[in-house]
């Protein structure tokens, strides 16, 4: 990959400015900006268009760590003591950092050396000058850590103690070591999960950090073995620093509450996971929200990364007249190119007259859930032979520098619960072709309904989830009908409410995916540039949550499933995931003719005897990939009419995780009925309608043959009589 790049924001509106982040191997490149959708056409750029930019590359650099600048020096003679608890999730790993107090001088660090705990002196260029004896540790198992050296560095001390109380506990492990004084250290900031010696963070540890603290003495040995056994950390005096783990939830850089005499805050860099369980979690609360001091650990990475901090390259404003739609930066570099999107929302805009009659919801939480997504191609589902699957430059890119998505685990196994727009996503990119189907998937399957709106005259505006989530109703109102995209899978509870109140109120919504409104999603409260996802222990997922650790960090609120929380897609668009299947889509059987006197709009110039969608880009029908079903009992409001169904899928296609109440071999699709997907619609109590259908596949057949299909032509008779003002019966 010779050139890469990231826009920030992704989602803009009139008045932002997009900043372009550009890294290249090439001496030169060129940009300028094109609009994809609506009618793609190119957009003159202001002094760039054919301007020469000079290239250089900027680094990716992994791993989350906390920092804390210390605002003055430690009252005494430079004594100190580092305390916390520590619970290493890969001790394989090569060199690891998990602590540094760093300054003039160098470093006093706590250091992994091949399953062994050292304290270690580093000299300001890195070089090791002395360490005590190692201690070795067990992974995934919790112990108590103190360590305290002299002003001087003539004296330093390693306390280890297992976190197991009773007969069996054995003592504390102790490593000291004495020698002659040497230059002191006079630290100015403390690293957890890092080396820091040069001030450009290396060595990342992989596991978790609780309570930390720094004492401005060194503390004896019975004083660190009272903090082992619970005692307060205030019980003890000289108390400089205690870092708050669990308040750390705002932005992509949270703030670490410091506590202590010093009050020297600290920021979380690439967020590692926090509100999990600490060294004192007893299984009897839930949540950071019951017991706060159970939960004050953060669980670090050597791949975690939310924010590359790219220098820009390219800056502009977007203007007021710019039509809402997706665009692009288009990257030259000699025979190379890169085609970066952004979104321009029409949310926000007041002057009379500028909406058009649809507004089509762009998924971006789902684009950024599946961002950089490996997994399905690395470790492949079982799927037909007939799939060929075509792995990418961009994708191995994204491997091998482990760019993760929500859909990975990070290098010691654990689940990957955060996902940023500040680095770049190379599965965005119009004509990406997911390795798992061979065919488009989110964002560039999206591009082919807004390309198929276009080509059909359909007047349409773009808005996003992040509009959604941020003004709730307030981002559709004024819209005659919402289209989603194909894949609309991860809500936050502010889009639930914002579509529920507005389909109350008369709106209407054509859903034209599959395996939507799924997963719980949040994010901080600042900004729509992260995700977070808690998957819990239900549901079809590809890692699940450790006990205890359901509840989000950015909200509080429990993870998971929206249908375990009262939410199931049903309610509001009358079907809901049921089955997945990766070897073929078939078409539908229409259940309904253009006589039906509710529905029948649906199938006008349509040969309802003929198969719906035999053909199509994703899997080679209408109805494939994942699909949904009714279902009065998960909430599919009564009256709703089945207008087709496809059935007759193979074992390739299994029914959901959350529909196997116990394992009984029949959840394949040639033996259980609940694999099929539904089209169906109904008339909203609140004066509008809902068409749903059921399938990701849906929006790949939209066209044959350079024309309309006969999915097409549906999705146009629902739009054309959804975009009137005549009311439904």
């Amino acid at each position: 990959m010779d050139i890469v790049a990231y826009t920030v924001p992704v989602v803009a509106h009139a008045g932002d400015v997009v900043e372009v982040k550009v890294s290249t191997t090439r001496p030169r490149f060129r940009a300028r900006l094109e609009r994809l959708a609506p009618r793609g056409e190119s957009v003159p750029l202001a002094g760039l268009r054919d301007d020469e930019l000079v290239g250089r590359e900027q680094p990716l650099r992994s791993g989350s760590h906390m920092l804390a600048h210390l605002p003055r020096e430690l009252p005494g003679k430079g004594d100190a003591t580092l305390q916390f608890w520590l619970r290493s999730s890969r001790l394989a790993a090569a060199r690891q950092c998990v602590a540094s107090v760093a300054g003039d001088g160098g470093a006093w660090e706590l250091r992994l050396h091949a399953g062994a705990l050292r304290l270690v002196r580093m000299s300001s260029d890195a070089e090791e000058l002395d360490a005590t004896p190692g201690i070795a540790l067990a992974e995934n198992e919790w112990y108590f850590v103190a360590a305290s050296w002299s002003g001087d560095g003539s004296q330093c001390m390693l306390q280890c103690t297992e976190a197991r109380f009773g007969p069996a506990s054995r003592p504390p492990q102790i490593a000291t070591r004495e020698g002659t004084p040497i230059d002191p250290v006079r630290p100015n900031r403390v690293v957890l999960a890092a080396s820091d010696v040069a001030g450009v963070p290396t060595d990342h540890f992989n596991g978790r950090i609780d309570s930390p603290r720094l004492f401005a003495r060194r503390l004896t040995a019975n004083e660190s073995e009272a903090l082992a056994l619970g005692a307060p950390a205030r019980a003890v005096s000289d108390l400089a620093c205690e870092w708050l783990l669990v308040q750390a939830t705002e932005g992509i850089r949270p703030t670490v509450p410091d506590r202590g005499a010093l009050g020297a805050h600290g920021r979380l860099v690439n967020l590692p996971m926090v509100a999990v369980t600490g060294h004192g979690w007893d299984g009897r609360a839930m949540s950071q929200l019951e017991v706060p001091e159970q939960y004050n650990a953060a669980h670090f990475h050597d791949d975690d990364l939310v924010d590359c901090e790219w220098a820009s390259d390219v800056s502009f404003e977007v203007p007021g007249d710019w039509a809402s739609g997706v665009y692009a930066v288009a990257l030259d570099a000699g025979d190379v190119r890169d085609d970066v999107p952004f979104i321009v929302s029409a949310t926000g805009r007041v002057a009379p007259g500028t909406s058009s009659p649809i507004a089509v919801l762009l998924p971006t939480f789902s684009y950024l859930a599946y961002a950089n997504e490996h997994t399905s191609w690395e470790n492949p589902i079982p799927s037909s032979d007939s799939i060929t699957q075509v792995v990418t430059e961009a994708d191995r890119f994204v491997a091998r520098h482990r760019l993760l998505s929500l859909y990975e685990v990070h290098s010691d196994g654990s689940g990957s619960c955060y996902s940023s727009w500040r680095r770049p996503v190379l599965n965005l990119r119009d004509g990406y072709h997911l390795p798992l189907v061979a065919g488009p998937h989110q964002f560039s399957a999206d591009m082919e309904l807004l390309r198929f709106l276009d080509s059909n005259g359909v007047d349409y505006d773009v808005i996003t989830d992040d509009d959604l989530h941020r003004r709730g109703a307030g981002a559709l109102v004024g819209y005659q009908a919402i289209v989603t995209g194909s894949h609309p899978e991860y809500w936050s509870a502010a889009m639930l409410d914002g579509l529920d109140t507005y389909l109350g109120v008369g709106g209407r919504l054509a859903y034209l995916g599959g395996n939507g409104l799924y997963w719980v999603t949040s994010t901080p409260a600042r900004t729509t540039e992260l995700i977070e996802v808690r998957r819990g222990r239900a549901g079809t997922r590809v890692w699940e949550s450790e006990a205890g650790e359901e509840h989000h960090a950015t909200t509080g609120e429990r993870g998971g499933l929206w249908r375990n929380r009262g939410w199931a897609p049903q309610r509001l668009t009358g079907v809901g995931f049921t089955a997945q299947g990766f070897d073929k889509a078939l078409p539908y059987e229409w259940t309904i003719d253009s006589s039906h006197p509710v529905a029948g709009f649906i199938c006008r110039g349509i040969d309802t005897a003929a198969p719906l969608g035999d053909a199509g880009s994703v899997l080679g029908g209408a109805a494939g990939f994942e699909i949904d079903r009714m279902d009065e009992l998960q909430g599919t409001p009564p009256g709703t009419v089945l207008v087709a169904r496809a059935v007759g899928f193979g074992d390739g296609y299994q029914g959901t995780v959350e529909d196997v109440k116990t394992a009984d071999s029949r959840q394949g699709g040639s033996v259980s009925e609940l694999v099929r997907a539904d089209v169906v619609f109904f008339v909203h109590p609140g004066g509008g309608a809902v068409f749903s259908v059921g399938s990701i596949s849906w929006c790949g057949a939209l066209s044959a043959d350079g024309g309309v299909s006969p999915v097409g032509q549906a999705t146009l008779n629902v739009l054309e009589r959804f975009a009137s003002s005549e009311p439904f019966a």
